[in-house]
């Protein structure tokens, strides 16, 4: 299986260690990956059989005959911002509200996500900084640099400089995470079986607003 990272913590591992005990002579195996393109290859490659991952413009269409691709849940975007912002104490906010700040760029696949829900509510991101890792968004953040969109499944609470701001919308940003397997592969057991591990490890996620 691979994914992006912050499905490995919530998703990838806790499916696999389910996996192995129900099958303790399977080889389950975990891979992350940087980007979205990358778990499509690993795909095609026959070296994962299931990929954890938000399609993105130039991703397959969910009807390419290469793949089976299904919905797994949606990930609600946050706005993180310094502590003691003037969003900080906030029970919610517009995205357009964060319109005339800094922002700092995480890895590629969520800052084309951020330019385009940043572009569907009517403006274009000033980004200052970039950070691949999210311990470094985040703690580019705790120091004043800037603000960023995260991910619900990635947790801030180890950092006391942000501050988590829901957003409001019809709907409020998010990503959609897919499974995807090659087309013919999802009604083998083993396949099969990890997918259903894996909504159960969705259906224990801690992130209220996480949906199918």
């Amino acid at each position: 299986m691979c994914g992006f990272a912050s499905s490995v913590g919530t998703l990838l591992a806790p499916a696999a260690v389910r996996l192995r005990r129900a099958h303790p002579r399977w080889e389950v195996r975990v891979a992350e990956v940087v980007t979205t393109a990358e778990c499509y290859r690993l795909l095609l490659a026959d070296r994962a059989d299931i990929g954890v991952l938000t399609p993105l413009g130039d991703s397959p269409p969910l009807d390419d005959s290469r793949f089976d691709q299904r919905p797994l849940l949606d990930d609600p975007q946050d706005l993180v911002v310094p502590a003691g912002h003037p969003l900080s104490d906030r029970a919610e906010a517009e995205l357009t509200d964060a319109a005339r700040e800094e922002w700092i760029a995480p890895h590629r696949d969520q800052h084309d996500l951020i330019l385009a829900l940043c572009a569907a509510a009517g403006f274009a991101p000033s980004v200052t900084h970039h950070a691949d890792e999210w311990q470094g968004v985040l703690a580019l953040i705790a120091h004043g640099m800037g603000v960023c969109l995260v991910p619900r499944l990635v947790p801030t609470g180890g950092h006391d400089g942000v501050a988590r701001v829901p957003l409001r919308g019809s709907p409020a940003p998010y990503r959609r995470v897919l499974t995807c397997v090659r087309r013919g592969s999802h009604g083998r057991p083993p396949v099969a079986e990890a997918l259903r591990t894996l909504e159960e490890a969705r259906d224990q996620i801690r992130t209220p607003l996480a949906r199918r």
